[in-house]
């Protein structure tokens, strides 16, 4: 990165995995992680309770790396393996890889060239590769974002609402007691981000893709429909709230479009996995929050594309589920439910 780099190659990154049942990408993940240009790490694999060969894998790398810690527990949810993680971490810094993605050579390098270059506990990039995205950014652009701008700005889906393509310091995290909430399936990283932001003063923002994230794993979240996890991702958006340190209009106005964006995800996914016919009281709810919070697009500093979306979907609700169904076709992505 030509700056500082003498202090950079000091820095410990603890890099947290959390893993369950993935083996099918887990090799190409923690690889990517071992390969990284900035060396100095400790690699934290968390199998929760893998019952395919995900914990022996793990084991026979950190057997070939001494920079990786493994640790074996009982499933209890990605919440509790990150904050396993987080437990053991002695890193300066913290980042975090889920087990069926993967990283660029200069992940780290990168995001912890942003937070020491500006001096920010937090530092976070606003694009990643995806199955569909695989061209690099071209803005290299960095800028400062205030607590309140960054937290508006998650909320406003203007920056990635997961904790990969992040990087928090560990003693902030520890001073502020910012931890993931076990028990909850989905939401858990939204969460864990929008409590971090608001107690930041300042986050170094970045747009350089060096992270990619699956969207072609049949387990993922994102591709199979389950009702009940679905709720708790509405729960956790009310958690958000009443974890608000800052009270403002605008965070209010952007919590309201958080709100609108995540009951159209929800009902998109219904339509998708052909689930709408199973839970007809969660699609009508669905279908009326997307109705009554439509305006809050035109409220907040979101993309056209977000407000081309609630105008469509107000208009004709199917449309943007049917558009999604052509391109996963094209790419060969599954949506089913159980």
């Amino acid at each position: 990165m030509g700056v500082g780099m003498e202090q950079l190659d000091q820095l410990k990154v603890s890099v947290i995995i959390p893993i369950f049942n993935v083996e099918r990408f887990l090799r190409r993940c923690i690889e990517s992680v071992q390969n990284q240009s900035h060396v100095n790490l400790e690699i934290i694999l968390v199998d929760d309770g893998s019952t395919d060969a995900s914990g022996m894998i793990c084991d026979a790398y950190a057997e070939k790396d001494c920079r990786i810690r493994v640790i074996h527990k009982q499933n209890n949810g990605v919440s509790a393996a990150r904050n396993s993680g987080m437990d053991i971490a002695t890193g300066e810094y913290i980042c975090f890889v889920d087990g069926d993605d993967y990283v660029m050579s200069d992940y780290v390098e990168y995001l912890l060239h942003l937070s020491i270059v500006h001096h920010t506990p937090i530092s976070i990039s606003t694009e990643v590769y995806t199955s569909f995205e695989l061209k690099q950014c071209k803005d290299t652009t960095e800028i400062i974002y205030t607590g309140e701008q960054a937290t508006e700005a998650i909320l406003c889906y203007k920056l990635l609402i997961g904790v990969n393509n992040k990087l928090f310091g560990r003693s902030f995290l520890e001073e502020k007691n910012i931890r993931f909430i076990e028990g909850l399936p989905i939401g858990e990283g939204f969460n864990f981000n929008t409590a971090a932001f608001q107690r930041a003063d300042q986050i170094a923002v970045g747009h350089r893709k060096v992270y990619f994230y699956r969207k072609d794993n049949s387990d993922s979240v994102t591709t199979k429909f389950n009702a009940e996890k679905w709720k708790a991702g509405l729960y956790a958006l009310h958690r958000i709230k009443e974890d608000f340190t800052i009270h403002s209009e605008r965070i209010e106005l952007a919590w309201d479009f958080a709100w609108w964006r995540t009951n159209s995800d929800v009902y998109d996914l219904l339509i998708l996995a052909d689930a709408s016919k199973e839970y007809p009281d969660m699609y009508r709810r669905c279908r009326e929050a997307m109705k009554e919070n439509a305006l809050s697009c035109f409220k907040v500093p979101t993309s056209a594309k977000n407000r081309l979306r609630a105008l469509v979907m107000a208009v004709c609700p199917g449309l943007v589920p049917a558009a999604m169904k052509l391109r996963k076709r094209k790419y060969h992505v599954k949506v089913t439910h159980k």
